[in-house]
């Protein structure tokens, strides 16, 4: 008889951060979808504001997939950095995902940075083997480590003074479809 398959769910996407005087840096793997995006970044703002550093770096080099989740955490953690009076860089995107950063004109707003001899021809592809270059980010033990999975993902409203409400077919209205119907 075969073993059976283990059906526990798999984070589909995790970080790790790295702190280095007043750098910190996080690397995130996985995938970064509207799934994911919710717990990646309460966990990267709450380090934030915990540390408040003068840099953040963002490592993407081992996100194997992105959407428009993906570019509204970045930009959001870019408006917290500015916040704090801080500044960011989103370090290393892999291939998948330097696609749609370019496709949305990412790299007007933040700052992208490639290891020396890896920045992307006109073609998409690395012009070299690399090297890393002054302003990689540091390793050193992580402080924090928090995985995402599709459970952890919410919908609708807590806040009792938002008008969003759930219909009957699931879906998540800005009004209760069934009080316009009576209006």
């Amino acid at each position: 008889m075969p073993p059976k398959p283990d059906l526990t769910p798999r984070p589909r996407a995790e970080f790790v951060c790295d702190t280095a005087g007043s750098i910190l840096s996080i690397r995130i793997r996985g995938e970064i979808d509207h799934h994911t995006a919710a717990a990646i970044r309460q966990g990267i703002d709450a380090t934030l504001f915990e540390k408040r550093p003068k840099t953040l770096i963002l490592d993407l080099s081992a996100v194997g997939f992105m959407d428009s989740s993906g570019l509204g955490l970045i930009m959001g953690r870019y408006s917290v950095m500015k916040e704090l009076g801080g500044e960011m860089t989103v370090w290393n995107p892999s291939p998948e995902t330097r696609a749609i950063l370019t496709l949305a004109g990412m790299e007007r707003l933040v700052k992208i940075a490639y290891p020396q001899g890896e920045e992307p021809t006109a073609d998409g592809e690395s012009s070299g083997h690399g090297q890393p270059s002054r302003t990689a980010p540091p390793r050193k033990p992580p402080c924090q480590r928090v995985t995402a999975t599709p459970s952890t993902a919410r919908t609708g409203s807590r806040n009792p003074r938002n008008p969003r409400k759930r219909g009957k077919n699931g879906l998540v209205y800005e009004t209760d479809p069934r009080k316009e119907k009576n209006a």
